[in-house]
């Protein structure tokens, strides 16, 4: 049973590896930017807001073109 639990938990984090190379890629862009004084905190937090919700729900859509995988 914890097996199970753990596995669960994994899964979350891996098991759309394109929802987590998006979030990477916009959280290390938008670092980019800011750190080379091109853009100011609050645009930042701007992007991040629009730019993570966005990432959210292209990967949502894509799961459910694909379809529900691992339901039990």
């Amino acid at each position: 049973m914890i097996g199970a639990i753990i596995r669960q938990l994994i899964a979350l984090f891996v098991d759309d590896e394109l929802l987590a190379a998006s979030i990477l890629c916009v959280v290390a862009l938008i670092a980019a930017l800011t750190l080379s004084g091109a853009a100011p905190a609050w645009v930042a937090g701007l992007l991040l807001t629009l730019a993570l919700p966005a990432a959210l729900a292209a990967s949502v859509a894509r799961g459910t073109r694909r379809g529900t995988r691992g339901a039990d």
